[in-house]
């Protein structure tokens, strides 16, 4: 859940208000808006609730507008927090709760130049770091609009409750506040685009579950993508020979050598340099081979893969490559939500 307050400061402070049925219009002459502080834990554990605050201001411009305010923040896809967010405010301009709406996915944003709200952050805010692309913005906007008296300044405090997955992760989130008017391109009254939106990068976040770490951080030789899958996926096994030196860090060629476990306790390996194990170049010492597990590994239709283990291979089969530039192997937990 979402709470957004608005605090005010002495008589300054002074809210005119225009009720027109049931619309409350917003007429912010301060668009210059800052997100001051994300306060966020390091760590939670897995299938719990992230709750974070956010406390931004929004300052003044010379130009009247009606505006919802828009809240976007930077979650791994996995979470599914789309349907596992929700979204209310309180303020001192309103009475009680008041909910805010998803913004659905492919809503076009102001001045985004057709853009969704979702693309147009992930285009201009950017992944935070991230390295896995298994990340996605959600976006909140409030169903009202509010009405604030020229040179005003509103302190905004956002609390943001989200049910994350159970997977063991470290990941950057990001955190956006603007308003439905200008949106985050907008040159308004002669201003840079970035007055128009406040943005946050807190520490990394932790969450601890069963399972090998899905890290979005640090660069790794290999993570499979996508972080979670069932045995009956396409699934990728990249490799990175550069981001940490290794002995195939100047492989022309590099292939997989893979044992997959059963759900009863049986152990499968796969390990042959051939055209069917090689892995494709990408260039730049990147390369990378998709495979269907069940197939691989010639699964019956009563055996089901739990996790596979794998590390990674010159054309001799000599030269062996796992975590961290050492023998020991990369591992996969299967599963599904």
């Amino acid at each position: 859940m979402i709470n957004i307050k608005l605090r005010g400061g002495k008589s300054a402070w002074n809210w005119i208000w225009k009720i027109t049925g049931t619309l409350i219009v917003l007429v912010i002459f301060a668009c210059s808006i800052t997100i001051n502080n994300v306060t966020q834990p390091a760590s939670i554990p897995g299938a719990s609730t992230l709750t974070s605050t956010i406390t931004a201001t929004i300052g003044q411009v010379n130009a009247t507008q009606t505006s919802a305010l828009v809240v976007g923040i930077l979650v791994p896809t996995q979470w599914n927090a789309a349907n596992n967010t929700t979204v209310s405010f309180t303020s001192t301009a309103t009475t009680g709760i008041q909910p805010m709406n998803l913004i659905p996915t492919g809503t076009p944003a102001p001045t985004g130049g057709g853009l969704s709200w979702q693309t147009d952050m992930l285009n201009t805010i950017g992944s935070a770091g991230n390295l896995i692309n298994e990340y996605e913005y959600i976006c909140f906007e409030s169903p009202q609009q509010y009405t604030v008296n020229n040179g005003n300044n509103i302190d905004v405090v956002v609390t943001v409750n989200i049910k994350v997955s159970q997977t063991n992760m470290l990941f950057n989130m990001a955190y956006v506040v603007c308003e439905s008017t200008d949106g985050l391109n907008s040159t308004a009254n002669s201003q840079s685009p970035s007055t128009y939106y406040g943005t946050f990068f807190p520490p990394s976040l932790r969450v601890t579950g069963p399972g090998t770490l899905l890290d979005f951080i640090d660069p790794q030789l290999s993570v499979i993508t996508p972080g979670f899958a069932t045995d009956n996926d396409i699934i990728t096994l990249p490799f990175n020979s550069t981001a940490v030196h290794n002995s195939l860090t100047n492989a022309s060629q590099v292939f997989l050598c893979a044992t997959g476990y059963t759900t009863t306790g049986d152990s499968i390996k796969v390990c042959q340099q051939t055209n069917a194990s090689q892995l494709q170049s990408l260039g730049g010492g990147n390369f990378q081979k998709s495979i269907w597990p069940r197939g691989l590994f010639g699964l019956s239709a009563s055996q089901s893969l739990d996790s596979i283990e794998y590390v990674f291979t010159d054309a001799t089969g000599s030269v062996i490559v796992g975590f961290n530039g050492t023998s020991t192997p990369f591992s996969y937990t299967f599963g599904c939500q």
